[in-house]
């Protein structure tokens, strides 16, 4: 009942222009995760990252995965807000880990 209903409410927040995630469950998770903080630089982090990622796939960035991850880390360091330290940036960052690990298991970087 409870997962329901947040399924539901992730569903219905509008999400404009909102980064962070792949697909619209994760996506709703990610913004549910960084709502209560600075959100607008926390999704500039995840365009930063996104773009890192895009240009890597496309062959025309110079930035291997690992570092984009890197400097995705770092960006949410330098957002001054607790929330973002100690709680969007361990979520997010598991997040990545997680992605990657899959990302190699499957051995589709991209």
């Amino acid at each position: 009942m409870r997962c329901s209903l947040l399924l539901i409410f992730i569903f219905a927040i509008p999400i404009h222009s909102w980064s962070c995630g792949e697909g619209k469950i994760t996506e709703g998770l990610a913004w549910l995760i960084a709502a209560p903080s600075d959100t607008k630089s926390v999704n500039k982090c995840c365009e930063f990252h996104d773009k890192n990622y895009d240009n890597f796939c496309a062959g025309i960035g110079s930035i291997s995965l690992q570092t984009a991850d890197f400097l995705f880390n770092r960006c949410l360091d330098n957002i001054n807000s607790r929330w973002v330290r100690y709680v969007v940036k361990p979520l997010y960052s598991a997040a990545i880990n997680v992605n990657s690990w899959w990302k190699k298991a499957t051995r589709n970087p991209c």
